[in-house]
């Protein structure tokens, strides 16, 4: 056979924004060699007539989580990615990375996942990439590295500033992560091991590194009341130096602050139209979120790590501060729901804290309090928090990419429709509302430039043959928060590098990705 696929009579959007074309397309050793060539079919080993379809890039995910929930190592194929059409994933965001890592110990990870019953045997960012492709994965992967990981693993989870010597500790390492691969680096503001990050930590790396054109994520250190505030910290940041820049999850949480979302996204557009490389922020299409119970916690309670919480939540004293401040947020405490916990606190998962403060006959407060007394692993709280006309407002807006924010499922019990359906949620939903070739461009095109990817995004001869052939008629996400594990429909073909990855409703091979690295 001289060629390995031909899809004929597509309906082809290239990725870049323009419009669609119909043209047939053909495959050979993982790339796109010709577009708008006859052919004879029989040279070619598989064929897809792909008449009354679409044709596009395959999507990119550039906000995924499965490093978080360590779900990564028990599915490694990421079949439920790619069932939506997901070819590529990028992970490492919001300052915590699997690499590098300054200890042998992934203690970072521990208020998503469970983390004693990994072994941990990689230090390095090349050792971490060899694993992954030693072991094969699904879809393509790339990585920043997090920064609050590698700032832990060297001065653990206090409250400071880095002296000198630290912070060159630190920029070497990413400096020599970022040689052997990685794609930038992140930052969680938000999170207690973010707390103490400083604009001179965050300029000192960038000039370190600048010449790798790495692409700089940052968690936005307040999403509430002070979320214009933790905009303009990211800007400042960004403008100075010129900063690639992406604000990953980009929401505002609490109805009395939803209208600061019009102003920061002017904030956006305005520096935007001041410098050259562009802010741009990743969001998902649902009006919740998914958090750990710590960060909402104060931060003079977290400061010290895990065993300062400890202690602290055994002095009534400060348990007395911390009820009478929780209480200033009453209505937004009660609306969180329990679904991840410890297994021996299973019976609590899916309940609202509201719910749980009854059976207990406590406060809702007192009730937050006691779960994080009993347990000192994960807590994962959905909170249905945030507003569907300014996820529609940011979906819209030209500084947007799209990304489930979810991850590749494994064992975990928790599971959410991000995870699941979040690029079929977006389709559905925005080819309504936006050009379909605006709605491609958001998970292909703009991911692609905004990493520097060299070879994947869009459909033009000589990229990688990462592909997705959906029917627009019938694409549909049926899932639900009560029933997130129904699969979408209208993902009829996938192709990763080349091969068929998923075809008539069937994953056909789940180790044809490779690694993303930057060059």
């Amino acid at each position: 056979m001289l060629y390995d696929i031909l899809i004929k009579n597509a309906t082809i959007f290239d990725g870049t924004g323009a419009r669609s074309f119909k043209s047939n397309l053909v495959i050979k050793n993982g790339k796109i060699i010709k577009i708008g060539e006859e052919v004879d079919e029989k040279s070619c080993q598989h064929i897809f007539n792909a008449d009354k379809r679409y044709l596009c890039p395959g999507f990119i995910d550039i906000d995924n989580v499965s490093d978080h929930y360590l779900t990564l190592f028990n599915n490694l194929s990421c079949d439920n990615l790619i069932k939506q059409g997901i070819t590529s994933i990028i992970i490492g965001h919001e300052g915590s990375s699997l690499a590098p890592l300054i200890k042998n110990t992934l203690i970072s990870f521990k208020p998503w996942a469970n983390t004693e019953s990994l072994n941990v045997d990689w230090r390095s960012f090349k050792t971490f990439l060899n694993l992954i492709k030693e072991k094969g994965i699904g879809v393509n992967i790339g990585s920043l590295i997090g920064w609050n990981v590698m700032r832990s693993g060297l001065v653990g989870e206090s409250f400071r500033n880095l002296s000198d010597f630290e912070l060159k500790q630190l920029t070497i390492l990413a400096k020599q992560s970022m040689r052997e691969g990685s794609l930038g680096i992140s930052f969680g503001f938000g999170y207690p091991s973010g707390r103490a990050i400083s604009k001179r930590e965050v300029l000192s790396v960038y000039h370190e590194i600048k010449k790798f054109n790495p692409l700089f994520s940052f968690n936005l250190r307040d999403e509430s009341i002070g979320f214009l505030t933790a905009v303009k910290e990211v800007i400042d940041n960004a403008k100075e130096q010129k900063i690639n820049t992406l604000i990953t999850g980009f929401k505002v949480q609490n109805e009395d602050n939803f209208s600061n979302f019009d102003v920061a996204l002017k904030l956006i557009e305005n520096i935007n139209a001041q410098i050259d490389k562009k802010i741009h922020f990743s969001i998902y299409p649902y009006d919740y979120t998914c958090q750990t119970l710590y960060s909402f916690l104060p931060d003079w309670l977290t400061i010290g790590g895990d065993q300062s919480i400890k202690n602290n939540l055994e002095d009534k004293n400060i348990v007395k501060k911390l009820v009478k401040e929780l209480k200033q947020n009453k209505g937004f405490y009660k609306k969180l729901v329990l679904v991840d916990i410890e297994d021996k606190y299973k019976m609590l998962k899916g309940k609202t804290f509201e719910a749980i403060a009854k059976n207990l006959n406590l406060s809702i407060e007192e009730t937050i309090v006691k779960i994080l007394s009993i347990t000192q692993g994960k807590i994962i709280v959905l909170n249905l928090n945030l507003s569907m006309f300014n996820i529609d407002k940011g979906i819209k807006n030209n500084y947007s990419i799209v990304a489930t924010n979810g991850m590749s499922l494994g064992t975990a019990d928790f599971i959410d429709r991000r995870s699941t359906n979040g690029m079929i949620k977006y389709l559905t939903t925005y080819q309504k509302i936006l050009p379909f070739e605006n709605v491609i461009n958001k998970i292909t095109g703009m991911p692609k430039e905004k990493l520097g990817l060299e070879s994947k995004g869009y459909i033009k001869i000589g990229m990688d043959a990462d592909l997705v052939i959906l029917n627009p008629q019938t694409i549909e996400d049926q899932s639900s928060i009560q029933k997130p594990m129904i699969e979408p429909k209208g993902i009829e073909a996938v192709i990763i590098n080349g091969q068929i990855a998923y075809n008539e409703g069937k994953i056909i091979n789940d180790k044809l990705g490779t690694i993303i690295r930057k060059h």
